[in-house]
């Protein structure tokens, strides 16, 4: 019962190039945590401004965005290694730019903007890339293990790397943590060389606009992907509530710094646990475990915003980083065996769009009623607002409810 409890690794086990990819996307995740704290802790030790903090976070989000529609398209137009490999090349060739900017008297601001802007869209087309690749490599069968596996490299780099990162930068600048992400994306792309070809399937191309137009039709049109596409949305809409963190550990908790990584930290781990014990997805439910996932994640939000102990409040935003973790494999292994092979990539670019647009979105709103309640109410009322979104989308989404596991009905 446990072995079918625990993550699993049959996929590693079974797909040499799936190794190469799985190695390269935890090396280059791990790479990209450094980021994490160097950029913002760069920016505004050089503006003294958290607006300029968020601007460089909004500019790569802009070009996230653009980056997975443009990486869609692209990765059903040509082999997927290659696409792969080209973007990663051109994220090392930014993250050179900001260590060489760092080791300045005077770094620009400008060269970190346009940094950001390469990161993003670098990040949006191999990301959009190696989402529609990953079936080839293992399977049909395997989707929902590899899907588990591949999020779990994201998971422990979210969770290891930051308090690496801050350590490092403490005792060398932030000029090492850039040029060492530069060296673990150029090991990304070795790893990537070793996959072999990946061709996409032979097809009449047409105008790269018309083909995206073409993907979101056929979103549009497919019951099922149109229902995970809109779950996803309300998914990411869940997440929004974590920028209001910070004022909740010092109004509601009293805490310091300490508390608030701690806390920042706990969606990290939850997420971690669910991979870890993600065996069973490749054979459950997976409609009706998708909109359970989807329902536990704000019921983890507003039991942290009921809560005034911190580590009751640290369970809380775990249980919700655990569903949130179920939520995104099941997601990707639906929308996965539901497309075409021919549309993959667009189909794969749509989940990274919809999963930018919605955190922002989410994190936008969630910051307004932050600012006419205090931190818990305004946890609680956000997480009641998602929940009931929720109710509502299990009502229409009667395909999900019948959805088996490698099922991909239109």
């Amino acid at each position: 019962m446990t072995s079918g409890l625990l993550i699993d690794l049959s996929p590693l086990r079974a797909s040499r190039p799936f190794r190469c990819a799985f190695a390269a996307r935890l090396v280059s995740v791990l790479g990209i945590g450094l980021l994490m704290v160097a950029l913002p802790l760069q920016i505004y030790q050089l503006t003294g401004s958290s607006v300029q903090v968020a601007g460089v976070a909004t500019t790569t989000a802009v070009a996230l965005f653009a980056g997975s529609l443009a990486g869609g398209v692209v990765a059903d137009r040509y082999e997927r290694r290659t696409v792969i490999q080209w973007a990663r090349s051109a994220a090392g060739i930014g993250f050179l730019i900001l260590g060489v900017n760092a080791v300045l008297p005077e770094p620009f601001l400008s060269a970190i903007y346009l940094a950001a802007v390469v990161d993003g869209l670098a990040g949006g087309v191999s990301g959009s890339a190696l989402m529609a690749m990953v079936p080839v490599l293992v399977g049909r069968e395997k989707v929902a293990a590899a899907g588990a596996l591949v999020s779990l490299t994201t998971d422990l780099g979210t969770m290891i790397t930051p308090a690496f990162a801050g350590l490092l930068v403490a005792k060398t600048g932030v000029a090492t943590a850039y040029f060492l992400c530069a060296l673990a994306t150029t090991a990304t792309v070795g790893l990537i060389t070793a996959i072999g070809p990946s061709p996409p399937p032979q097809r009449d191309l047409e105008n790269p606009v018309r083909e995206l137009v073409a993907g979101i039709a056929f979103a549009v049109r497919h019951e099922s992907i149109r229902l995970i596409l809109l779950t996803g949305l309300i998914g990411m809409l869940v997440s929004g509530p974590l920028v209001l963190l910070p004022a909740f550990a010092d109004v509601e908790l009293d805490a310091g710094p300490g508390t608030l990584g701690l806390l920042y930290a706990a969606p990290g781990a939850g997420a971690v646990l669910g991979t870890l014990t993600s065996g069973w997805m490749g054979r459950a439910h997976t409609g009706r475990a998708l909109l359970i996932s989807l329902g536990l994640m704000p019921i983890g939000v507003i039991a942290a915003g009921l809560w005034s102990h911190a580590a009751l409040v640290f369970l809380g935003l775990a249980g919700f980083g655990l569903a949130r973790a179920v939520n995104m494999v099941l997601r990707y292994t639906m929308l996965q065996q539901a497309a075409p092979d021919h549309m993959r990539g667009r189909m794969s670019g749509l989940l990274m769009v919809q999963s930018v647009a919605g955190t922002a979105v989410g994190s936008m709103v969630a910051g307004f009623v932050g600012q006419t309640f205090e931190p818990g109410r305004a946890l609680v009322l956000y997480g009641v607002a998602v929940l009931v979104l929720t109710g509502l989308m299990a009502l229409v989404a009667g395909p999900l409810h019948r959805k088996e596991n490698g099922e991909g009905s239109q």
